[in-house]
């Protein structure tokens, strides 16, 4: 018996802020919880056309070699409403990588297209709270003056699934030199 796929993304992991992040992620993000480590999505849900399914990796592979590798920073703490986020630099690179996947699936825009800008980022909290966020990015803030920036590499882009519960990763696709 094969388990459906519930979910999908498309994410650059990001292992170099894996021991920064670890502890607030953990407590504030259910992604960690869910096994997904420290990264920066890319298309997210990801629904690519029922027609292009037995094609998918075939697509993703020729269309992440022809985006060059980069090396990119993570420079800040900045905050969405109810999420804190660092900031990878350049953030172009990231916006090229979000726009290609756009353009190539069309019908799977990122974040079901709530957002007329997506802004590339690496969430480290979720909270629902305004007092709690406000509190949690002062503690965050602080941290991160210890250590930011964080130098990393985009080597790649995995694609994630969600079967049954649990989110593991598909396959890396590498991108080009």
């Amino acid at each position: 018996m094969h388990d459906e796929v519930e979910e999908r993304g498309l994410t650059i992991l990001v292992p170099e802020a894996e021991d920064f992040v670890r502890a607030f992620r953990s407590q504030y993000d259910s992604l960690a919880a869910n096994k997904i480590p420290a990264h920066i999505s890319i298309n997210h849900p990801f629904c690519p056309a029922v027609g292009k399914e037995s094609r998918l990796e075939e697509i993703l592979a020729d269309l992440f070699s022809g985006i060059a590798a980069f090396k990119f920073s993570l420079t800040e703490v900045r905050r969405f409403p109810e999420a804190l986020y660092l900031v990878p630099e350049p953030e172009e690179c990231f916006s090229a990588l979000i726009t290609a996947a756009a353009e190539r699936f069309p019908e799977s825009p990122p974040y079901e297209g709530r957002f007329k800008n997506v802004i590339p980022h690496l969430t480290v909290a979720y909270l629902e709270d305004a007092q709690e966020i406000e509190a949690m990015s002062d503690v965050l803030s602080a941290s991160a003056a210890k250590v930011l920036p964080i130098s990393a590499e985009a080597n790649g882009v995995q694609l994630i699934e969600k079967v049954g519960g649990e989110w593991r990763e598909r396959r890396s696709f590498l991108l080009g030199r």
